[in-house]
């Protein structure tokens, strides 16, 4: 009998063993497809922040709910958790967490941003878990392609277990820009916020016009046009026949003979122009850098194709966009014969950012943090001027390296800074990198992590990284880790973003939202234990909470740029109007939503703990109509709350883009948010007293086919409305 009881003990120990060794990776490889086996080194796609106007300091996504990978406690169970050539061992969690961000950002702000859809998501995540497997390997097999697609198959199936029903279509899915690179969007539009071009030109002739305006850019697989949404009806320069007859619009921007395309026109400055980018290559939306001297420029960082780390760095700013950029040839060169400055690099990186170095001769540069510079994977700041020519000696094309040496930086330790967002300021960079190997000296809590994981990822490392002008025109800019910073904070907290841009202030905020709240927190990483803060509200001196909805919509902080600053944070939320007992119509000619935005302040120099006071708020009521019949284009139905992925026009509002800068003609910051069905008419919202009003109450056009938007709006002064969700109304 024992000998039975034995026999069947040990069999089912092997079917066990067989199962949790074989059939996940089984079933995974049935399932799913292998993805490219690209093995050129190269990392994942960094998630990437842009910021939309020239006062914003950061732009706080994510929805409060944090990022990590949704994947089931046991995942860790059917890896491969053997040590790797160097004795760590590596969870599924941390070792895949950057895959795991960006498909959390991709579910939440994927289809209102860039109109991906959940497979989209979901294939971006198995090409970055493969690619990642490759760098962060447990074992002997490193580098192994084959187990390297079965691991990206099972992670992708794991977060389909785990998180299948958590995309988000158009009734919750909110703008929010985090791809460097958005090769599978079908086309997107992004808005930038930025000085009239021309108002310091001819201030007679643009008197009306707005000290800032807004420019949205409209990509269709990258073939970009850019607007001025809100430039008046003035030419850009007048009719002419005479190539010296150069108006002082295009003189400021380096024009001294009209080309042939300028000829026998009279362009209005708000009118859609193109923008002839090199074609052949990935363009994203362009960052916004605001120089020492207060110029704004726009920059590309443009990915040749994903099997290398070559970037096609454009140069612009808002008065050559909106006069002419067409080159005599199409190169990512000075050859190009274009108004903008064109530069292409190996940025041994897959999302390189551009910043300002002081003092340097070409100020703007393009930047990277790097793994692939050494053998051992250690960590490399890479740089080189964004407008300087290619010398056709010594690599020029190549950006210089300085490799970082210590613990948390070298031999794979710092490969979690492709994690998270980095903070870019003048001279200098911080970045987040949380740890990507198991580090524990207790044998229990080893074992314990090894069958349940390491939810969180809490440890980790920032890193201050300074960097100044380089020692030689062609040099390395000169970049050193200025401090790291040890911590041991949840990524529940995450993204963690900085509250001012004052150099070596490192204070950050994140929002964290429960079932019915959100609230918002600090983190001040000077101190030597950071720890997680909350930052108090007020309403009516007194505490306030809000309601959860207003995490949904990312959170602006922005910094004034009076004589006593001031920071501020701006919250928005939406809502359309659905009465859940009545079905909506396939034959409606209207809907409505409920948009409504609240601002909190504090002095910039108000000390951590002091509360930001409601200085704010604003509740509007929009309303579209339209023409029955056309129920196939978007813009002409009304949405229907079980068919989540057909877009409508108060479907698209709800889920807009928010802008913030001073393009209305009242004192103060006015808010914007572009209309996908009206793109030249963003509904802007100007400040009056503690409330914001539209500009204009109506937009669109009679017809055929008609579409017409109303809004009214009326002050949110009360806590009780704040600390609740919208309330439902029907159309």
């Amino acid at each position: 009998m024992s000998r039975k009881v034995i026999g069947w003990s040990v069999a089912a120990f092997v079917a066990i063993a067989l199962v949790f060794n074989y059939l996940p990776s089984l079933v995974a490889d049935s399932i799913y497809k292998n993805v490219d086996d690209i093995t050129d080194g190269e990392m994942p796609a960094t998630v990437t922040s842009f910021e939309s106007g020239p006062d914003i300091v950061s732009t706080i996504g994510g929805s409060g709910e944090g990022l990590n990978c949704s994947l089931p406690a046991l995942t860790n169970v059917f890896f491969d958790g053997s040590r790797d050539s160097r004795g760590k061992r590596h969870l599924v969690l941390q070792r895949f967490r950057q895959a795991c961000v960006f498909h959390d950002l991709c579910y939440r702000h994927g289809l209102a941003t860039y109109g991906y859809n959940q497979n989209d998501c979901d294939r971006i995540l198995q090409n970055a878990a493969f690619r990642l497997c490759t760098y962060i390997r447990n074992g002997s097999g490193t580098g192994s392609a084959t187990r390297c697609q079965t691991d990206s198959k099972m992670v992708l199936a794991g977060v389909s277990m785990g998180g299948y029903n958590a995309f988000r279509g158009w009734d919750r899915s909110t703008y929010f820009e985090f791809e460097s690179d958005p090769f599978r969007s079908n086309g997107f539009q992004a808005s930038r916020v930025v000085d009239h071009p021309f108002k310091a030109v001819d201030p007679v002739k643009y008197r009306n016009d707005p000290d800032q305006v807004i420019l949205s850019f409209e990509n269709v697989r990258s073939d970009i046009a850019v607007t001025c949404m809100t430039c008046g009806q003035l030419p850009v320069f007048e009719y002419t026949q005479d190539p010296n007859e150069v108006d002082a619009e295009l003189r400021s921007v380096g024009v001294t003979k009209l080309p042939e395309a300028l000829l026998k026109r009279e362009p209005m400055l708000s009118e859609t122009v193109p923008i002839w980018l090199p074609p052949r290559r990935h363009h994203a939306a362009p960052h916004l850098l605001v120089d020492s001297a207060g110029k704004h420029h726009l920059i590309w960082m443009s990915r040749n194709n994903r099997q290398d780390t070559m970037s096609c760095i454009v140069g612009a700013d808002a008065a050559r966009l909106l006069t002419n950029t067409l080159p005599r040839r199409d190169l990512c060169s000075k050859d190009a014969g274009s108004s903008l400055s064109m530069v292409e690099v190996d940025m041994f990186a897959t999302s390189p950012l551009p910043m300002e170095i002081p003092g340097a001769s070409d100020p703007i540069y393009a930047t990277a943090i790097s793994p692939q510079k050494t053998i051992d994977n250690d960590l490399s700041f890479c740089s080189r001027s964004a407008s300087r020519p290619i010398d056709q000696s010594g690599h020029d094309d190549q950006s210089k390296c300085i490799h970082f040496s210590g613990d948390d930086v070298s031999k794979g330790a710092a490969l979690g800074a492709f994690q998270d967002f980095q903070v870019i300021r003048p001279g200098q960079q911080i970045v987040f990198a949380r740890d990507v190997d198991q580090r524990t000296n207790s044998p229990l809590t080893a074992i314990w992590q090894r069958v349940l994981g390491d939810t969180f990822s809490p440890a980790g490392a920032l890193l201050v990284i300074d960097v100044a002008p380089p020692a030689t025109p062609k040099g390395p800019a000169l970049a050193k880790l200025k401090k790291i910073v040890r911590f041991n904070i949840d990524d529940r907290f995450d993204p963690m973003m900085p509250i001012t841009r004052k150099l070596d202030d490192l204070r950050f905020l994140s929002l964290e939202a429960s079932k019915q709240t959100v609230r918002l927190r600090t983190i001040d990483f000077a101190k030597d234990n950071p720890a997680v803060g909350t930052v108090r509200l007020t309403m009516g001196a007194r505490d306030l909470d809000l309601d959860r909805s207003w995490a949904a919509r990312p959170v602006m902080v922005l910094e004034t740029q009076d004589a006593q600053p001031k920071t501020k944070l701006v919250f928005s939320r939406g809502e359309i109007a659905i009465d859940p007992d009545k079905p909506v119509s396939p034959d409606a000619t209207t809907e409505a939503l409920t948009l409504q935005t609240l601002v909190f302040e504090r002095d910039a120099a108000a000390p951590s703990d002091a509360p930001f006071v409601k200085s704010a708020g604003a509740a509007c009521r929009i309303t579209y109509k339209f023409a029955p019949g056309h129920a196939d284009w978007p813009c002409y139905r009304a949405f229907e709350p079980d068919r989540t992925m057909r877009a409508s026009p108060a479907a698209r509002m709800q889920a807009s883009q928010m802008l913030i800068g001073h393009f209305s003609k009242s004192a103060g910051h006015a808010l914007a948010f572009p209309d996908a069905c009206l793109k030249s008419e963003p509904i802007i919202l100007s400040p009056q007293g503690d409330t914001f009003m539209p500009v204009s109450g109506s937009a669109g056009w009679a017809g055929p086919p008609k579409l017409r938007r109303t809004i009214t709006c009326e002050p949110l002064d009360t806590a009780t409305v704040v600390s609740q969700p919208i309330a439902q109304k029907a159309r």
